[in-house]
């Protein structure tokens, strides 16, 4: 004899969730107002290169930046190479704690 149990979870008022027999699911969800609603916009990303050229800077010159011990430069690593989030930098060029941050930030007039 099969044993079935009846499990809904509701998350938010858009989407209900019921478990079916066999492990199989059932996912609903109703249409959602979207007015007021803007999509997000997407981040952008640098490479080494595409980073040294967005500043004016060298590729070295960018490994100088990841390695200072003063306002380093954030980056994260992706598919095993540093990654740089266009928010991150400015935040970096904001911040300008670092002479090398002040240096590119005047150059961009940032």
């Amino acid at each position: 004899m099969k044993r079935t149990s009846s499990l809904i979870l509701e998350a938010g008022p858009s989407i209900r969730i019921t478990n079916l027999t066999n492990g199989r699911i059932k996912i609903e969800m109703e249409d959602v107002e979207t007015s007021g609603f803007e999509p997000a916009t997407p981040a952008t990303v640098y490479d080494k290169g595409g980073l040294a050229r967005r500043l004016g800077v060298s590729k070295r010159s960018i490994d100088n930046y990841i390695h200072q011990t003063r306002n380093p430069l954030p980056y994260t690593i992706s598919m095993g190479r540093a990654r740089f989030l266009e928010t991150d930098i400015m935040k970096w060029l904001i911040e300008g704690a670092s002479p090398a941050a002040k240096r590119v930030k005047a150059r961009l007039g940032v």
